[in-house]
């Protein structure tokens, strides 16, 4: 079974019509690659360059491509302890929590990281 990101890349693929061809030659990659990226079982190694590339031709979440990938956005690796503190916190809450956290966060501070 594909994996979930494979699955959520396929999905928005073919729900806009878009072949695996055409998004291959869009994204600079072999369509091999594309098929391997949604149908392997394991997410193969790929690129965070590639993962954003895909995600702006499907309209899709970068951050959320990323998080299925396992990967850590280049822009968000903590650079000091308080931000591993931080960081700490919000995930030990609720995903409403956290929403919470966001929209506070956004109103407080405004938005930042493209959402």
């Amino acid at each position: 079974m594909p994996s979930e990101l494979g699955q959520r890349i396929r999905g928005a693929r073919q729900n806009q019509g878009i072949g695996l061809r055409e998004l291959a030659k869009t994204i600079g990659k072999s369509p091999g690659f594309v098929t391997q990226l949604e149908c392997e079982d394991e997410v193969p190694s790929v690129s965070e360059e590639t993962l954003r590339s895909v995600a702006r031709e499907l309209a899709l979440d970068a951050d959320e491509l990323l998080v299925l990938a396992r990967r850590t956005p280049s822009d968000v690796v903590p650079e000091s302890s308080l931000e591993v503190a931080l960081y700490r916190r919000v995930k030990g809450l609720s995903p409403a929590e956290q929403e919470q956290v966001r929209r506070y966060m956004d109103r407080q501070f405004g938005r930042e990281g493209g959402r």
